[in-house]
């Protein structure tokens, strides 16, 4: 998120990452956002894409540069090989376009790609947040229907929140289905030797 006044005419391009995790213990969905030094509002961990850079290397440096500013050599090393995994493991792209964002004039505006990556649990117990370059704070926070974001981000995350959502009830379905399958098979194959040895 490089605080920048919009130097030219039209679409001045940047990139959100919406990172989540699940709680490791209420098991909520929670989100990593960054508190802006300019406004003080709560937001996404992005940023201006820059000159010929791609999207992908903009979510990932400005991640890193907003919720990874570890001043312990050895905790900076786990935070870049963890989020090397995370951001490698492809993100989903939940929204590209226009931003109704404070900053935009008759002349120049922001439009936005927003990912989502979502951490593994091992990952998202251990990835550590501090905050840096226009960050005055970074925290994992529950995404609930009263946070309030900086922007458009709040609907953004709502969109991954649904998804999020929808995943959790079908991964929850396959594990109460597999077993219901297990006994299911296990009664066919008992009523068949029955049948069979009668």
């Amino acid at each position: 998120m490089r605080a920048r006044a919009f130097g030219q005419v039209g679409a001045e391009p940047a990139a959100d990452p919406i990172v989540t995790r699940f709680h490791p213990t209420s098991g909520k969905l929670q989100l990593v956002v960054i508190q802006r030094k300019d406004t003080g509002a709560w937001a996404l961990p992005g940023g201006m894409v820059d000159e010929g850079e791609a999207v992908s290397d903009t979510v990932r440096r400005e991640f890193s540069e907003e919720a990874g500013a570890l001043s312990d050599p050895g905790e900076a090393r786990h935070f870049v090989e963890l989020t090397e995994t995370l951001f490698n493991s492809g993100g989903t792209t939940v929204y590209r376009g226009y931003v109704d964002d404070p900053r935009n004039t008759d002349n120049a505006w922001m439009e936005t790609v927003a990912m989502h990556f979502h951490c593994s649990d091992e990952l998202g117990r251990m990835l550590p947040l501090e905050a840096g370059d226009d960050a005055a704070k970074v925290k994992w926070v529950d995404v609930e229907s009263t946070l309030d974001l900086y922007a458009n981000h709040k609907a953004w995350v709502q969109l991954v929140a649904s998804t999020m959502r929808w995943r959790r009830i079908a991964a929850t379905a396959r594990r109460a289905v597999v077993p219901l399958l297990v006994v299911a098979a296990c009664v066919l194959v008992a009523i068949r030797a029955q049948r069979d040895g009668a």
